[in-house]
């Protein structure tokens, strides 16, 4: 009986001649010309493109709640007040009617400008900062919109009133300055006291 066998190395079958038992049926060697397809017996690997996870669930109620809990955080003021920030909105409007060069090149009066002034006012005319507490209670730094704009208005006057005050001790400064050579100038045209001499005898 031939019986066939698969060579490793030329992937082909090789005609193996064994001696026929009975019962068996003869086979050629023409039954196996045909090369065996590399091919052929090979599983090609499937991909599982599927997966038994469940798809990620978006909690879109997360940012909603925290959205709503910074609301919560901060009540409203009462009427007329404003805070640090709200005054600085308010003196844009104002500087931008009145005088521009106080703005920023953004055109604004910045928020950290009222804080400065809040922290370094003099003395004896302090910022008008109260502490009230808002609709939920809660304690707040805030300013009489009013009161911040006339303390504001109050600053300005006394930064014009030096610069004026200023100007004119220079103004007067530079004046005598050139009074005195003019005054100079005309000691020495005026002409000397003429005495008369007497000649000996």
């Amino acid at each position: 009986m031939a019986r066939r066998t698969r060579g490793a190395a030329a992937n082909t079958e090789v005609v193996q001649e064994v001696p026929l038992s009975e019962g068996e049926e003869n086979v050629t060697s023409t039954d196996f010309e045909t090369p065996i397809d590399a091919t052929d017996d090979v599983d090609a690997p499937v991909e599982d493109n599927e997966t038994d996870e469940a798809p990620a669930v978006v909690d879109d109620t997360k940012p909603a709640a925290a959205a709503k809990a910074k609301e919560k955080a901060r009540g409203d003021l009462p009427e007329g007040y404003v805070t640090p920030v709200g005054l600085a909105h308010a003196l844009t409007e104002h500087y931008k009617a009145t005088n521009p060069s106080k703005l920023n090149s953004a055109g604004e009066f910045a928020s950290q400008m009222v804080y400065s002034y809040v922290k370094n006012a003099p003395k004896d005319r302090p910022f008008p900062m109260e502490t009230i507490k808002d609709s939920i209670g809660k304690d707040r730094q805030v300013v009489k919109l009013e009161a911040g704009l006339e303390w504001f208005k109050q600053k300005d006057a006394q930064v014009k009133e030096r610069k004026d005050n200023a100007a004119a001790k220079a103004a007067a400064k530079a004046e005598r300055a050139a009074a005195k050579p003019a005054e100079g100038a005309a000691t020495e045209a005026a002409p000397a006291d003429a005495t008369p001499v007497e000649e000996a005898e």
